[in-house]
């Protein structure tokens, strides 16, 4: 990849982080498909289950933190060992305050040794806010999340039969965890759409269009409120 080509887009840690569990839970609730079913309790307690997403999500945020604090993913923010006069003034609620305009790099052993907290990377003699990550520093390491086409059993007489169209397509309905209560913005599945290739070449807008409309439901592509039928109160005869 050359300087110009390189993809300089920035993200903030709250960006990285929901593509870091977009692609965590994707993968999981693939790998919890093929997985046999849990018996169902003889009895049922108060507590009801907790949705696995949570727990998905959660382990991505680990992932992020680790990757940050050995040095695999790089990020910068702005920096200051200033100590306002109390707790909450500044607009800070660390104690910290006068915030550099300017972001530097933060090193992996200062990830060690702060706490990250609602966007606040604090430490017991300096903090760091508005941080920031490379883009594609993040996907290098948590590429979007792609799962591999239903292939038949061994000995099946006929092979399924996809395109590298349909796969991609598979793969946004497991991105975005498209169903019939979620069918998502359409703009945002195009733009998602133009950030990937097939054999090699970028998705086309008309391409990436036509892709948008064929994974959602008709009824969501129309606009205006929904046709209700009901009892038909023509007199007849």
């Amino acid at each position: 990849m050359s300087l110009q080509s390189l993809d300089r887009t920035q993200w903030s840690f709250a960006e990285a982080l929901a593509h870091v569990q977009n692609v965590t839970v994707a993968r999981r609730a693939v790998e919890a498909a093929k997985l046999p079913p849990k018996p169902v309790p003889a009895y049922q307690t108060w507590n009801p289950p907790q949705d696995p997403k949570v727990a998905w999500k959660a382990e991505a945020e680990t992932e992020l933190l680790v990757a940050l604090r050995d040095g695999d993913l790089l990020a910068q923010g702005r920096f200051t060992e200033e100590r306002t006069h109390g707790w909450g003034n500044g607009g800070s609620s660390s104690g910290f305050g006068l915030h550099s305009g300017y972001h530097t790099s933060i090193r992996p052993e200062q990830w060690r040794e702060g706490k990250y907290s609602f966007g606040r990377l604090t430490a017991r003699d300096w903090e760091f806010i508005d941080i920031r990550v490379a883009r594609f520093l993040v996907k290098a390491i948590w590429p979007d999340y792609i799962p591999e086409p239903v292939r038949p059993a061994q000995g099946a007489a006929d092979a399924i039969y996809t395109t590298p169209y349909l796969d991609l397509m598979q793969a946004a309905i497991a991105h975005f965890g498209i169903s019939p209560g979620n069918q998502g913005k359409k703009e945002c599945l195009m733009d998602w759409f133009l950030e990937q290739q097939i054999e090699g070449e970028p998705v086309s807008n008309k391409l990436a269009d036509a892709m948008a409309t064929l994974i959602r439901l008709p009824s969501a592509q129309r606009g205006g409120a929904k046709r209700v039928l009901g009892p038909d109160l023509r007199q007849t005869g």
